[in-house]
């Protein structure tokens, strides 16, 4: 979406922000009837860093998690948000200064602290096919597969900023049906007993944060 300013205002009438919520609310209502998921995953309340967009959907993804409990047992029975600990938040926004990403924005309402956190995993064997994720999204980064394989100067700074952020995955808990019997949880799914999970993938969540 097209945005005017820091506090990323949508200009493009097309742009999730300017959609009924409602409308969205039920479309991913719809999908989760039909997925019948046992988590999901969205972003903190704030979208990362302020994007109307990410603000948008989860609102709507918030609000379809509370209203998809008229499924009953095929409710999902967890949501979380994908979030930055404070101290990446301050490192990340002193690396890509005047970049747009975060200049301005205040860790202490934009990030959260160890405390919170409910789920973190280890991240590092996907940075690879997190950074091509990035070069598919060019019109946020600005970044080719050939500029990650072979950065110049900037881009190597704008890889060396993200890093911290790519390399460990932090999660807070936004909502949840059932007890949750210990924290912080060792992956999504601990303590579900309706669900099942690749044990051996599971593996690399950890609570314990570096």
């Amino acid at each position: 979406a097209g945005f005017d300013g820091h506090m990323l205002k949508p200009v493009d009438p097309h742009a999730l922000a300017n959609v009924d919520m409602l409308d969205v609310e039920a479309a991913i209502r719809r999908i989760i009837a039909d997925v019948k998921p046992h988590v999901i995953v969205t972003f903190e309340p704030h979208g990362g860093y302020y994007h109307p967009d990410h603000v948008a959907i989860q609102r709507a993804t918030t609000a379809s998690f509370f209203s998809s409990s008229t499924l009953g047992s095929a409710a999902p029975e967890r949501l979380f948000y994908g979030s930055m600990l404070n101290d990446v938040f301050r490192v990340f926004a002193a690396a890509s200064r005047g970049r747009g990403f975060l200049d301005g924005l205040d860790p202490d309402v934009f990030a959260t602290t160890p405390g919170m956190v409910a789920v973190s995993f280890d991240a590092r064997p996907y940075l690879q096919r997190k950074l091509l994720a990035m070069a598919a999204h060019q019109s946020a980064f600005g970044m080719t597969e050939e500029m990650i394989s072979n950065p110049v100067a900037g881009v190597a700074q704008m890889l060396s900023a993200f890093r911290p952020v790519l390399e460990r995955e932090v999660f807070v808990l936004g909502g949840s049906r059932g007890p949750i019997r210990q924290w912080p949880l060792e992956h999504f799914f601990d303590g579900l007993e309706t669900a099942e999970f690749d044990r051996e993938a599971s593996h690399n969540c950890a609570p314990a944060l570096n």
